[in-house]
């Protein structure tokens, strides 16, 4: 199971090149509220996923890492 880690710690691996993969998960859907959460791979083979946020949250995470990868 991945290691739960915050945002801003994710975005500092991703920015040191080290997330090699990256994917939204759906955790639950409250109403209208979409709450998703990212999963990454490292380099090394370690997952990690962020605690379940809003949509719209997540994917501006998500855009901002996969604009990281492509930087390496």
């Amino acid at each position: 199971m991945p290691e739960t880690i915050d945002v801003l710690k994710l975005e500092g691996l991703a920015i040191n090149g080290l997330v090699k993969e990256s994917a939204i998960l759906d955790c639950e859907k409250r109403g209208k509220i979409r709450m998703s959460k990212l999963l990454v791979k490292l380099v090394n083979g370690e997952e990690y996923e962020t605690p379940c946020y809003e949509y719209p949250r997540i994917s501006r995470v998500y855009v901002l890492i996969s604009k990281y990868r492509e930087l390496q």
